[in-house]
């Protein structure tokens, strides 16, 4: 099922989407643009590597060898995907981080081009006590789309919540934004704002893509 609108904002109160159907076929991943930067839980990943999170959704960098067991996250620099492994974050970018994407759990923001991530799921993830748990900014006025993917090659899921914001924010400030979901079970809500918001430039698509959705309450914004 797809929803796709040539408007410059989409939302959608509250997602829940299950797409457990069978593996979509491999798509090459590319690296991430130029300037792109990536924060989990107030600390930069973009240079890749593990780290681990505890019940409390506290986001520490792995110093052991190989990988760890549970529990963690990883960020490939080759193909540009972030890896929740039975996660929690309950963390957020502070203002002293990065004052465009602060309050978020995961925060993808390129001041000068496009800004793009794939999650990868696995196991069972949490985001919560954050203001918004994914935002993706692309924020130039001038160039750049912003993209998030997030998938499943083993039925993972997740749960993210915004007190304030949304749980997933899309947006691009000067191109088209999509959001895609593929094999996954993914929830998303906010107390006070949409679950989902995918914002796009005006003149260009906001989309949003997934394998098959259920959904309590779905709003469009008026042309």
């Amino acid at each position: 099922m797809a929803i796709r609108k040539h408007l410059s904002t989409l939302a959608i109160c509250l997602l829940t989407v299950f797409a457990l159907g069978g593996l979509l076929p491999a798509t090459a991943l590319a690296a991430a643009p130029n300037g792109q930067v990536i924060y989990v839980g107030n600390v930069d990943v973009t240079s890749g590597g593990y780290w681990t999170t505890d019940s409390d959704g506290t986001v520490t960098a792995f110093t052991g060898e190989g990988a760890p067991t549970d529990n963690y996250i990883r960020y490939d620099t080759a193909d540009n995907t972030l890896t929740l492994h039975n996660a929690t974050i309950k963390e957020s970018v502070s203002s002293d981080t990065s004052t465009y994407v602060m309050g978020a759990a995961i925060g993808v923001f390129n001041q000068n081009g496009a800004a793009e991530l794939t999650i990868q799921l696995e196991g069972t993830n949490t985001i919560a006590e954050v203001s918004a748990g994914i935002y993706v900014l692309a924020f130039s006025n001038s160039t750049g789309a912003a993209s998030l993917t997030i998938t499943s090659e083993s039925d993972g899921s997740l749960n993210a919540s915004g007190s304030r914001n949304s749980g997933i924010w899309v947006q691009s400030n000067s191109g088209d934004a999509t959001l895609t979901i593929k094999n996954a079970e993914v929830t998303a809500t906010s107390e006070y704002g949409s679950g989902v918001w995918v914002q796009a430039d005006d003149g260009s698509d906001a989309s949003l893509s997934v394998d098959a959705v259920s959904y309590t309450h779905l709003t469009l914004p008026t042309i």
